[in-house]
């Protein structure tokens, strides 16, 4: 469906956290069945809407795509991820990680800039303040994250797993289980330290 006439809807457009905005499109599988997918430019096939039992999914470096809706799918409670986002908030060095919810869990994400290098290298250059500011939230949302620990939910408790570096890298094994609250208590502030690492 081409958009040459003035009376066409606008495409169904979706700006991700980089910035970018991204328009809907259907196309068509190589056996007919209809395929929905985001483009940076509006091209034939742009749709005006989303179909139904579809939603929008970004990832956490800014990824779009169509998926269909999850119904009934078991969701993490929102005041289970607000528990973990509050532990970050509470620690400086964590400020800028970023706590997403993924399937059956809660994942933390850490940004690849270091923030601090960067004000250091802002103010060694002698950017004004408002600049510098504008300097530093240009490097994070051009950031890449990577998941660093997360938190299983298991019935009313939860697993918690880090990120592991060794070999083909992937979740560890299992580091215990409890009570969200006690386990994040314990684990969070030990992300972005030595001591991450000595988690076993």
């Amino acid at each position: 469906m081409t958009r040459d006439r003035a009376d066409a809807p606008s495409p169904f457009a979706h700006t991700n956290r980089k910035g970018v905005t991204y328009y809907l499109h259907e196309g068509r599988t190589k056996s007919g069945k209809p395929r929905y997918f985001f483009a940076r430019s509006v091209k034939d096939g742009s749709l005006a809407q989303l179909p139904p039992g579809y939603e929008v999914s970004e990832s956490i470096n800014g990824v779009v795509s169509v998926r269909r809706r999850r119904e009934g799918e078991p969701a993490i409670p929102d005041d289970d991820l607000a528990v973990v986002q509050a532990e970050l908030s509470r620690h400086p060095h964590l400020r800028h990680h970023v706590a997403r919810t993924s399937n059956d869990a809660i994942v933390i994400y850490e940004p690849d800039v270091n923030l601090s290098d960067l004000g250091d290298l802002a103010r060694s250059i002698g950017l004004p303040p408002a600049r510098k500011e504008s300097f530093l939230a240009d490097r994070l949302r051009k950031a890449r994250f990577s998941p660093v620990l997360r938190f299983v939910r298991d019935g009313k408790a939860y697993i918690v797993e880090r990120m592991t570096y060794r070999g083909d890298g992937g979740w560890s094994y299992p580091l215990g289980s409890g009570p969200l609250d006690l386990l994040v208590r314990k684990l969070v502030r030990k992300v972005g330290t030595d001591d991450f690492f000595e988690l076993m």
